[in-house]
């Protein structure tokens, strides 16, 4: 009971906080600024915001075709059909019940495809920590190349990170940290033939099989270039939105990186970016000029579109891939 109290609170609270911003933000808001912001709404060219849910399925099913290839170092070829399906299904149950959509992504290449979970679930870690340096690449270059801008804004989180690491605090927690690491490497080589710490075990070395393969694959040349159609489809997404509104139309390079970093981190951060995503596009844009309430229309707009757009071919993938792996029972190369 304690546990799933536990896991009801990791999941309520981040969705609450952004909730909160949301109703915080449009408090703010005047009368005059709220039939602006609703009237942005109506006033929306949504022929972009096709052509970004276009763009941004489309980023989705290469991020399936791609995964083969860590498959494939590891001796396992998938179905690119299953693959995309898994990973759709990964990201509606990732809003539902954040952190458990890699799982839900795994367990379904390990139904339908039959690979072991660990190792599937192990691709996935490598492929989230692709992610991960490929949106910190950006974000730097952001915010050198806008370092006059956002000075401000990187001097305060310069200052924030220099007091935690002064904090007795953090290093007496590192310093137990490791201790409790080496007493768990202890314990785990004596009671390894425990067939709890031998699931563990497997657990563990199919994480690492994992995660190896994105070193072993034969096909680099072709990974490197599907996470580059990835991530150019994924700011293109974001930039076309931007044309949907008349008064955000003329927005450069500068300021499009700037809110596509900001509104990442804002889903990284709070499960979904519920709330928080179309704050941090309206904080960020107030930078370059856009009103507040343009900025939170816009930053709503972007977010429900992809949200619709996860919702539906998620929940189609659900339905669907019983039903696909019925008709296509053989593991033939798609």
């Amino acid at each position: 009971m304690k546990k799933k109290i536990i896991g009801l609170l990791k999941i309520l609270i981040p969705i609450s906080l952004g909730l909160f911003l949301v109703y915080h933000i449009y408090n703010q808001l005047d009368t005059g600024q709220r039939m602006a912001m609703f009237e942005s709404f109506k006033e929306a060219n949504y022929f972009w915001i096709v052509v970004s849910l276009a763009m941004g399925l489309t980023s989705h099913y290469i991020r399936g075709y791609r995964w083969r290839f860590q498959m494939e170092a590891m001796g396992y070829h998938t179905r690119t059909a299953n693959n995309f399906m898994a990973v759709m299904i990964g990201y509606i149950v990732n809003m539902v019940l954040p952190r458990v959509g890699e799982v839900s992504r795994a367990a379904a290449i390990t139904k339908y495809e039959k690979v072991p979970f660990q190792k599937s679930f192990g691709t996935i870690l490598a492929e989230r920590a692709i992610d991960l340096i490929v949106l910190m690449m950006i974000g730097i270059a952001t915010v050198i190349l806008q370092y006059e801008l956002l000075e401000e804004f990187a001097d305060q989180i310069f200052a924030e990170i220099t007091k935690a690491a002064s904090s007795p605090t953090l290093w007496i927690g590192l310093v137990v940290a490791v201790i409790l690491v080496f007493v768990l490497f202890f314990v785990f080589r004596k009671l390894r033939h425990n067939s709890f710490f031998s699931k563990i075990n497997a657990l563990v070395d199919g994480l690492i099989e994992g995660l190896r393969s994105i070193f072993r694959m034969k096909r680099r040349v072709e990974y490197v270039l599907a996470t580059v159609a990835i991530w150019v489809l994924y700011i293109g997404m974001f930039w076309v939105c931007f044309f949907s509104l008349e008064a955000t139309s003329h927005l450069g390079a500068n300021a499009i990186f700037a809110a596509f970093v900001l509104g990442s981190f804002a889903i990284v951060l709070i499960p979904g970016g519920i709330g928080a995503y179309p704050v941090g596009i309206m904080q960020c844009l107030l930078l370059y000029g856009i009103a507040q309430e343009t900025g939170f229309a816009l930053g709503w707009i972007i977010w429900l579109s992809q949200t619709i757009m996860i919702v539906l071919f998620g929940g189609l993938s659900m339905l669907y891939i019983p039903i696909y792996n019925k008709k296509h029972p053989t593991h033939v190369e798609s």
